[in-house]
C-alpha cells in the first residue's frame, strides 16, 4: 500500500544525521559557569525551555500550602507516651498491661539508665534510676502501664537491649 503525497507532506522529513534540527551542536555551546547559565543553554537548545508549549518535560513547582488554618502540634512533655507511668492512677480500660523491669545481676544503673528513655519515652533519667532501684529490693518494677501492643513492643525492646523484662495484665483496676 503506498502512501498519498498527502499525507506524506503533512510529516516533516527526518534528518536522521541530526535528530533535534534546532539544537546547535554541543561542541558549539559555551561552558556554563553557574547553574542559571545552565538553564539558559537547556531553554535554549529545547526551545523556549522546560515548560514549553510543545510538550516535553515540564518543571513542576512546589505549591503553595496555608497551615496557619491548622492548630499547631502541642509539645510532647518528656516523650508524649499515651500510656500511664506506674505512679499515676487512671482508669482501667480491661487492656492495660503493666511493663515489668525484672533484677538481674547483669543490670548496671548505668544500662537501665541509658535503655529506658530510649526504648518508654515518658520514663526520664532520674525515673529509670529509680526503677533500677525498686528492681533491685523487690525484685520486680513496674516501667509503665500501656495498652497490650506498646507494652509487648516495650518489653520486646528492653530485652533487645539487655535488660530482663516481662508484661503482665494489669490487675488494679482503680478509678
Amino acid at each position: 500500500m503506498a502512501l498519498s503525497g498527502r499525507v506524506g507532506a503533512s510529516w516533516p522529513a527526518l534528518n536522521f544525521c541530526n535528530p533535534v534540527p534546532s539544537a546547535p551542536h554541543v561542541s558549539t555551546l559555551p561552558m556554563p559557569s553557574k547553574s542559571r547559565d545552565v538553564m539558559a543553554l537547556v531553554a535554549a537548545a529545547t526551545g523556549g525551555g522546560l515548560g514549553s508549549s510543545r510538550g516535553g518535560a515540564g518543571l513542576l513547582e512546589r505549591p503553595t500550602f496555608d497551615q496557619s488554618q491548622f492548630d499547631p502540634l502541642p509539645e510532647a512533655q518528656e516523650g508524649g507516651d499515651i500510656g500511664r507511668l506506674a505512679s499515676r492512677k487512671g482508669l482501667g480500660s480491661g487492656d492495660s498491661y503493666k511493663v515489668l523491669l525484672i533484677d538481674d545481676p547483669r543490670h548496671t544503673e548505668k544500662l537501665v539508665e541509658n535503655v529506658l528513655p530510649q526504648v518508654v519515652p515518658s520514663v526520664t533519667a532520674d525515673g529509670a534510676r529509680q526503677l533500677f532501684r525498686e528492681s533491685r529490693q523487690l525484685g520486680v518494677a513496674v516501667v509503665i502501664v500501656t495498652v497490650k501492643e506498646h507494652a509487648e513492643f516495650y518489653a520486646q525492646m528492653m530485652v533487645r537491649r539487655g535488660l530482663r523484662s516481662a508484661i503482665e495484665p494489669d490487675s488494679n483496676l482503680e478509678a
